[in-house]
């Protein structure tokens, strides 16, 4: 029995008749086109567009670390920054370089933090404002980070500065 039938409407009644069935197989087969279309772009693979910026995620990694290293640098700037998730950034920055993400900026904040020791003035200067400004904010990490990677510590090379430049100077002058 039919709903419409039971309402006991004629004009009703002619509608479902003739116009309904028309109508269903209409919306049917544009359901069953879209389906289709939904489901070879859902489970058929896809030929995407060659993207250089994934190709690249460990050089613009290390471009944005270059340039940021003195403030804050998490794995979601870089994530951000390249724009792939934590461990494609972890995987092909090991991949390209050879050492990971946290290990290169680590790097790059101590080879500039020596660089300022060595060109600073143990009068004016001190080992705590040079250290914040390369993006240290644990003095003690700092240290022995540090006097792991130049075997001294940062005190040491700021106070042996003028002594090297002095013994430099004075072996230009003899040769």
């Amino acid at each position: 029995m039919r709903a419409s039938s039971a309402t006991g409407n004629p004009q009703l009644q002619e509608w479902a008749d003739s116009a309904a069935p028309s109508t269903i197989r209409a919306n049917g087969a544009r359901l069953a086109q879209h389906s289709a279309e939904f489901a070879s772009r859902t489970w058929a693979p896809q030929v995407l567009p060659f993207d250089r910026a994934r190709r690249d995620v460990a050089r613009l990694a290390k471009a944005f670390i270059d340039r940021h290293f003195r403030g804050p640098v998490c794995m979601e700037d870089l994530c951000g920054a390249t724009g792939v998730g934590v461990r494609t950034v972890q995987r092909r920055f090991r991949k390209r370089f050879g050492v990971s993400a946290t290990g290169y900026l680590k790097a790059v904040r101590l080879d500039a933090a020596y660089r300022d020791l060595v060109a600073a003035q143990p009068s004016d200067d001190y080992v705590t404002t040079i250290a914040l400004r390369n993006g240290y904010s644990h003095l003690g990490r700092f240290a022995a980070e540090f006097r792991e990677r130049f075997g001294q510590l940062p005190s040491e090379t700021l106070r042996s500065v003028p002594s090297t430049l002095q013994g430099a100077a004075f072996a230009e002058s003899r040769a």
